[in-house]
């Protein structure tokens, strides 16, 4: 059992969460997997890049995601530049020149882009986070609270710039283990392999269930080390489901408006 919690938004108005088996075309998940998480966090607490994989990986920490909003996704065709140093992109002189003399190799490659499905609002994820160091937990917390990140953050790719947006901090009161056959409403995103039975209709509502391969963990050199099935429910966004595992049962206070809701982390 974890005895704390931060629960924060990530926001933003564009997303796109490359899938590791894409080829020609750049399709995107739905939500950030966990690896690109670990990467949010690592950025908001000043960590440079692939130094934290052994730090964030699945026996020091726990993750877990819920969506929202409504999402929907839009395929774009977007334009890529060779930029290779043997086409004279090795200094700011020979890019200026290629641009000058308009000397550059595009390529025109379809991009799935994950957009708010009510343009009124934003993409928003829910993290919940555990760290067994309690000076990470402190550091993020305080980051967290002051709305500040050493790097920026962005949803998948540097153009996409989110925000963080504090939710609650939680001790081990509003923190509870529950384990029942019974179907629960499971808010986050869950590990394929601790469903035992769903549900595909709730009161005349069909509840329609995406699968997403995803990594889990990266070792050194970003290679990936684990990956695994994860379900999500599309326009609910909350997974009606029998559990092989305990669930976290958590009470949270998000605008003065009383939550309680359970969760599965992603390990």
């Amino acid at each position: 059992m974890i005895s704390r919690l931060l629960i924060f938004d990530i926001k933003g108005k564009l997303a796109h969460f490359r899938k590791f088996y894409t080829s020609s075309s750049s399709l995107s998940y739905a939500f950030p997997p966990r690896t690109t998480i670990t990467g949010l966090i690592a950025a908001i607490l000043g960590k440079e890049r692939d130094t934290y994989y052994e730090e964030f990986d699945a026996k020091n920490c726990r993750i877990a995601l819920s969506i929202r909003n409504p999402i929907r996704k839009l395929i774009q065709t977007v334009n890529y530049i060779r930029t290779k140093e043997e086409d004279g992109y090795s200094t700011a002189k020979g890019v200026i020149k290629r641009f000058i003399e308009r000397d550059i190799n595009k390529y025109p490659t379809p991009m799935e882009l994950v957009l708010p499905a009510d343009f009124t609002e934003e993409i928003a994820y829910r993290i919940y986070f555990w760290h067994q160091n309690d000076e990470i937990m402190d550091m993020l917390a305080l980051k967290i609270r002051e709305r500040k990140s050493a790097y920026p953050i962005y949803l998948g790719l540097s153009e996409f710039l989110a925000e963080v947006e504090p939710i609650d901090e939680l001790s081990e009161e509003s923190i509870k283990e529950n384990f029942t056959h019974q179907f629960l409403n499971i808010s986050s995103v869950l590990l394929a392999n601790y469903i035992e039975e769903l549900l595909f209709e709730e009161a005349d509502t069909p509840l329609q269930y995406i699968s997403e391969k995803m990594p889990v963990e990266f070792e050194k050199g970003r290679n990936i080390k684990s990956n695994e099935d994860f379900i999500y429910e599309k326009s609910q966004r909350i997974v009606m489901a029998k559990l092989k595992v305990p669930c976290i049962e958590i009470f949270y206070t998000e605008r003065n408006r009383e939550i309680k809701e359970d969760i599965v982390f992603m390990e």
